[in-house]
């Protein structure tokens, strides 16, 4: 629980308000429910004593029950509503939270979640959360005030019973679902895990459907998903075993209770101490006390769920952010700026990359970095784009360190093709406005003829606004890669950083659309890292990875590369 209330304590206060509303609805539907239980035990008691000849004014009883029971649904139905409308805020506040801190993390940190577990933390582990307000405080809260009330009018005619009751009441609402609650918490906490393992291993599945299948790994993939499943079973059978013992034991006080007040009750009737219709009222209106409690044995067995979600959800929110990306000021450029990298070392790990690397691109250049998957050349590119941390006056941007600006600011001036650019989910039109929000049709109609696309692009049922489905599905992987060329082209960023550009294209097909890209990219300084030795000419300077370090080639040697 304290993991819980760090994450959503201050949202909580800050909307004290809506919570205590949800709270004295929950309260108001109870109260409802259990007047109108007590009012018709009463009512028929009098009723069946009227017909034996006793006076018994009819009128005031109905209207009184069914003045509660629209009560009791108009209770209920705005409790549900401000209550979840409360909870999805609260989500929707988590959701951006943890989102926000993601897309400040660095590449290589990202790299270390595995597929499909980010996405899990957003969805599955924030929906969790919302268990402890509906499950727990609000019924908690509810059922202990209503305890206390109840209690309070029954010492009026039981007397100390009233307090024994209240007892059996406070131990059912409060004690038995935190032993539940501590001893259903490790197998909760397993089934919350072996959920999230679950999704990851089906989404990778997914993902490498093809793969799967060409590899006959269907049968391995289907062992694990099956021996997962029935771990998550065991798990699952575990905990709801706790509920149930939970909802056992609160089951047995109640009727414990219950019994005191009917045996107690009739007593003080037989004593002539409260009339029979007003004990047949009491003990109907304790029967709607087993309202409350129904839900708490639910939320009580899997708060382990809860604390597991809420200490993966902090792990994120608590990691440091790197001080890179939080200082410095911000750079304003009218064009493409210099960049100059001195003796530059990076490593993964212990693993060498960069070695004492140094390289100078003038503001408007066009370079080419060559060399074989694996050299390093993403690495590279990946430090000039500033997504790969650097320290001291290695990296120097318009002659000023890079650390001096914020990163923030340097994203506005650059344009970036990754190998693993995607197509989001979205049409055409989507995904090329990424780039620029306020980008006019004739200018996408422009990038799309400079990326070769647009002829494809009006072949498509609805043209710019078709959906391509997740991750461009409605597209070959080369008309894909065209598309991500084309958003780059539409950026007003003066800097492009390109990492295999044509990846996913024939030569003659690469070279013509390199040709046209470069064309459009006059002016702008172009970094561009490929092993295809054909674009290489295209360019104004041309450097070979060696060793973690780069050699810049004469135009003669390029002229001589055999084409890769």
């Amino acid at each position: 629980m304290k993991a819980w209330f760090r994450l959503l304590g201050s949202s909580l206060r800050a909307r004290r308000g809506a919570v205590l509303f949800t709270v004295l609805l929950a309260i108001s539907t109870v109260a409802a429910g259990v007047g109108l239980l007590g009012v018709a035990g009463w009512f028929l008691s009098n009723a069946f004593l009227a017909a034996m000849g006793i006076v018994f004014n009819l009128f005031g009883p109905s209207a009184m029950i069914r003045g509660l029971s629209f009560w009791r649904i108009a209770s209920r139905y705005l409790e549900r509503v401000v209550g979840h409308a409360l909870t999805l805020d609260l989500q929707v506040r988590i959701r951006s939270l943890v989102f926000g801190r993601l897309s400040r993390f660095s590449q290589s940190r990202l790299a270390q979640f595995r597929d499909g577990e980010l996405a899990s933390s957003l969805t599955s582990d924030v929906a969790v959360l919302d268990l402890v307000l509906l499950l727990i405080l609000v019924p908690l809260t509810t059922a202990v005030v209503a305890a206390l009330v109840f209690s309070a009018v029954l010492q009026t005619w039981l007397s100390w019973w009233a307090w024994l009751i209240l007892a059996c009441l406070l131990i059912a609402a409060c004690l038995i679902p935190y032993i539940c609650a501590r001893g259903a918490s490790r197998a909760a906490q397993q089934v919350h895990q072996l959920e999230n393992r679950q999704r990851v291993l089906v989404h990778q599945a997914i993902r490498a459907y093809a793969d799967i299948q060409v590899f006959a790994a269907a049968d391995a993939v289907q062992e694990q998903v099956d021996k997962l499943s029935h771990e998550l079973g065991q798990a699952r059978l575990r905990s709801n075993g706790w509920g149930i013992v939970g909802q056992f034991s609160q089951q047995i006080l109640m009727g414990v209770a219950l019994l005191i007040c009917l045996l107690v009750g009739a007593q003080q009737v037989n004593l002539q101490a409260m009339s029979g219709p007003l004990w047949v009222g009491l003990v109907l209106a304790f029967l709607g006390m087993f309202e409350i409690m129904a839900p708490m044995m639910r939320g009580a067995s899997r708060l382990g769920e809860v604390q597991a979600a809420s200490n993966r959800l902090l792990t994120i929110l608590d990691e440091p952010v790197e001080a890179e990306q939080e200082q410095g000021q911000a750079i304003a450029l009218d064009g493409p700026a210099a960049l100059d990298i001195t003796d530059l070392d990076f490593a993964y790990g212990s693993q060498p990359v960069l070695d004492h690397l140094s390289l100078q691109v003038q503001a408007g250049e066009h370079i080419a970095i060559f060399g074989p998957s694996g050299s390093g050349k993403s690495t590279l590119l990946g430090v000039l784009m500033r997504l790969l941390p650097v320290s001291g006056q290695q990296y120097l941007i318009e002659g000023e360190a890079a650390q001096d600006w914020s990163r923030a600011s340097w994203f506005d001036h650059c344009a970036l093709l990754a190998q693993d650019s995607p197509l989001f989910l979205g049409s055409v039109r989507d995904n090329l406005l990424l780039a620029e929000p306020t980008a006019s049709e004739q200018q996408i109609w422009q990038v799309l003829h400079d990326a070769q696309l647009d002829s494809v692009v009006r072949d498509l049922p609805q043209g710019l606004d078709t959906w391509l489905g997740e991750g461009g599905q409605q597209l070959s992987l080369g008309q894909q890669r065209r598309l991500c060329l084309a958003r780059v082209l539409l950026s007003p960023a003066h800097i492009w950083f390109l990492d295999e550009p044509t990846a996913s294209l024939d030569g003659p097909t690469s070279q013509a659309l390199m040709q046209d890209i470069l064309a459009a990219a006059r002016g702008k300084t172009v970094i561009m890292a490929t092993h295809d030795t054909r674009l290489l000419p295209l360019v104004d300077s041309v450097y070979q990875f060696e060793a973690g370090r780069l050699q810049r080639q004469s135009g003669t040697l390029v002229n001589t590369l055999e084409p890769n």
